[in-house]
């Protein structure tokens, strides 16, 4: 590139920019951070920079099968709700890589997120396990959970957006059968 001469350079000032961005959950317990509020701030105020986001000690380990790369479950230890979709993720995360038979699907997710699944499964099927890297969490309504699972297949990492919902018990009635309340996989999009 070439220099600039000097009399472009004369007219130029140092401006103050202001954070334009908007203030951050903590990236490891969410809005009701208590580490924010140790540190006086509010929960949604960004951490000041290189403030560690390490996750608790005491934080939930990552799934069975699964190579953890990061920890996968800070916040299942603190919100119960999404414990069993984070497991229901990790299920979902083997069946893509080919480690679980699609079947054990049946009962966790939608006709279409199964569809989808058999759609997926192939393209990300590889001989490793899968190693999960990040899961983020949000819970947009009562009894919705949604995550964004980065998952890496082998010769790729994936970006895998799910939505889990709490489905009622259903008492018996004639021609279906008692139901008890569970989390169900509605959509999965893979990128």
């Amino acid at each position: 590139m070439p220099e600039l001469p000097a009399q472009y350079l004369v007219n130029l000032h140092l401006v103050t920019v202001p954070d334009a961005a908007p203030p951050y959950d903590c990236q490891v317990h969410g809005p009701r951070c208590q580490a924010a509020a140790a540190a006086g701030r509010t929960p949604g105020e960004a951490a000041p920079a290189g403030a560690s986001l390490a996750p608790a000690a005491d934080a939930a380990p990552a799934g069975a099968g699964l190579a953890p790369a990061a920890e996968v479950g800070p916040a299942a230890a603190g919100d119960p709700t999404t414990a069993w979709p984070r497991q229901l993720a990790l299920v979902i995360v083997e069946v893509l890589a080919g480690a679980r038979p699609d079947r054990q699907l049946v009962a966790l997710a939608t006709d279409r997120v199964r569809a989808r699944v058999r759609g997926l499964a192939p393209l990300l099927a590889s001989g490793r396990r899968p190693r999960v890297v990040r899961i983020v969490t949000s819970r947009p309504a009562d009894r919705v959970v949604e995550m964004t699972v980065v998952v890496d297949f082998g010769p790729r990492s994936r970006a895998l957006a799910m939505r889990f919902e709490h489905v009622a018990a259903r008492p018996t009635a004639p021609g279906w059968p008692a139901r008890p309340a569970r989390w169900l996989c509605t959509a999965l999009e893979a990128g």
